[in-house]
């Protein structure tokens, strides 16, 4: 068992990057929600963990939001890496027509608005009692009747 292990590891990738970025003004919104999403998604990982060792059902109905919360939280760090790249692409130079990294930077914003706050259901999510999904008798799922 890893306890967290990998979770904490690559969270560190984006707390590296939220820390390093701060001072940019561009790219100060992408560092201070990777900072917020690193600290949340490890506490969710704490948090199941605690539960599971008391209660091992909350890994089966954990797992669904944990990995899309996951899934979000990554996709949010490597958007912010396009968005650092098409920046200095786009002052400095580079092999694109400029549109091209104009439009990595118009993604990246639009992950981080649209799609990463979907990220914040699956953490409430994760985290809920096991008692609603474990309830039913599972017998009551038998279709052969």
């Amino acid at each position: 068992m890893t306890r967290g292990k990998c979770v904490r590891e690559f969270t560190q990738k984006l707390v590296d990057f939220g820390t390093r970025n701060m001072t940019n003004s561009k790219l100060r919104p992408y560092a201070w929600k990777l900072l917020k999403v690193a600290a949340q998604w490890n506490w969710i990982t704490t948090r199941i963990m605690l539960v599971a060792a008391k209660d091992r059902d909350m890994v089966s109905t954990a797992s669904h939001d944990f990995l899309m919360y996951s899934g979000y939280a990554m996709m949010a760090y490597f958007w912010a890496l396009q968005a650092s790249v098409a920046l200095d692409k786009l002052e400095n130079g580079g092999e694109q027509p400029k549109e091209f990294y104009q439009s990595k930077l118009a993604t990246a914003e639009f992950y981080f608005d649209r799609l990463l706050p979907r990220a914040k259901a699956h953490a409430e999510a994760a985290v809920k009692p096991t008692r609603s999904t474990m309830q039913m008798d599972p017998a009551l799922f038998n279709t052969e009747q």
